[in-house]
């Protein structure tokens, strides 16, 4: 890359790559939407990015995005059995020398934490490095796991140990959240300072560009959603955090009032979701989609009535951002950071966590009911305007230049120059 770039290694387990190419396995969500978000917001920029991410089978080991963004993929070729356990780990192994080979060739190394213990190695080793290393805070060391074995809390708790390790070890955390940026700072023994408030981000316009009618009648036909009908859906990974466990419950409950589920992801629990909703409901009452492109979840937006969330864990909620967005009003649990993303007033129907009779019961409502969905959509589209691309990657790179400043490391030059005291980049 050239030498008056800023120079970018991107590090992170989920990384959407355009294209078709088997998905054997799951690493489809949040993380994976919004760090290709983030990353074609700073290539606009004209920052030089590296993305080191997972390997899929069948998927190109190396793709050129554009002349200022290239995505590496390393690991191995594994059965979907081993997927789930294995991917990170086989990902960890096989980047150790993009990451011994990169001090010199990157002047600043973000990595985006997942759940996996591979992000926080990998932490630790840029910091050994001395590298100037920012690490985002998508979702706490094996949270799933912290809870199963009442780890939380515990001094034996190693998810503990590490993750504080990891965190200290980086010249600046990102935080999705203020509450979840000082729940951080307060539970790691982290500076407050040294943690910055950073949200997720998204190109409203870009989800509210029409869609012709035929092209979505031909989305309906492909996955068997009906026209007659008001269309619920449900957007995300299909893993026990997101919580599919409502999903069968909802369907019993919809059906009886003619409204059809859609429900778009993939993940490791979907075989134990169609079983669940075989048992509880007749074809054409519901659909898995499968795996969907960003292209693909505009016309489900498009189409759809309403939008549930009920997830037991989200450290924000994207896709709440992109319903907005859309213009879809959403449901979701009181959970994590999506009370920050509702706003004030609410633009989301908010429900306390559990209470799944009560999240039906208020979906069922919107679907009845136009002018509270029309509220909704009203908050929503001026909810949104505060999660701008432009604005996070205004923020990312006042954030990269202050940690340039202070390691004295580099003084790259880019498309937006890097003011030394820390202040927004100007255009250059």
């Amino acid at each position: 890359m050239t030498g008056n770039l800023l120079r970018i290694l991107r590090i992170t387990p989920h990384f959407y790559r355009p294209g078709a190419w088997p998905v054997a396995f799951d690493p489809v969500g949040g993380l994976q939407n919004q760090t290709w978000t983030i990353a074609q917001g700073m290539d606009r920029a004209t920052a030089s990015q590296t993305v080191l991410t997972t390997y899929i089978p069948g998927s190109p080991r190396q793709t050129l995005l554009s002349p200022r963004m290239r995505v590496k993929c390393a690991g191995c070729w594994l059965p979907e059995l081993l997927a789930g356990p294995l991917l990170c780990f086989t990902w960890l192994l096989a980047a150790l020398p993009e990451l011994f080979g990169a001090r010199g060739r990157y002047d600043v190394v973000h990595i985006h934490f997942n759940h996996s213990f591979a992000c926080r190695a990998m932490a630790l080793l840029v910091s050994w490095l001395k590298i100037p290393l920012v690490v985002s805070m998508n979702t706490p060391l094996w949270s799933g796991f912290q809870q199963a074995l009442r780890l939380k809390g515990k001094p034996y708790d190693v998810t503990h140990w590490l993750e504080r390790a990891a965190l200290r070890s980086a010249d600046r955390v990102i935080a999705l959240t203020e509450r979840y940026g000082m729940e951080v700072a307060e539970k790691m023994g982290l500076d407050p300072r040294r943690v910055a408030v950073i949200a997720d981000a998204v190109d409203a316009e870009s989800f509210q560009c029409l869609i012709a009618a035929e092209t979505l009648q031909a989305f309906r036909a492909e996955h068997g959603v009906p026209a007659d009908r008001p269309v619920v859906s449900f957007i995300g990974r299909l893993s026990a955090e997101k919580g599919w466990q409502d999903l069968p419950a909802f369907v019993e409950r919809l059906s009886e009032k003619g409204v059809f589920l859609l429900i778009c992801g993939d993940g490791p629990d979907r075989r134990r979701l169609e079983t669940a909703l075989a048992a509880v409901a007749r074809p054409g009452c519901w659909a898995i989609t499968g795996f969907l492109s960003p292209a693909e979840v505009k016309k489900a937006f498009t189409i759809s009535d309403v939008m549930i969330l009920p997830s037991r864990r989200e450290v924000l909620g994207s896709v709440l951002l992109e319903a907005m967005a859309a213009g879809v009003p959403a449901v979701a649990y009181a959970v994590g950071g999506v009370a920050d993303v509702a706003g004030s007033p609410p633009a989301l129907a908010l429900v306390p966590a559990g209470r799944r009779a009560e999240l039906i019961d208020r979906t069922l409502d919107l679907v009845a009911d136009k002018a509270a969905r029309q509220v909704l959509v009203e908050r929503g589209l001026q909810r949104v305007k505060a999660f701008s691309i432009g604005s996070a990657v205004a923020l990312n790179l006042d954030l990269y230049a202050s940690i340039v400043a202070a390691t004295g490391s580099y003084r790259p030059k880019t498309g937006l120059a890097l003011q030394e005291d820390g202040g927004s980049p100007d255009a250059a």
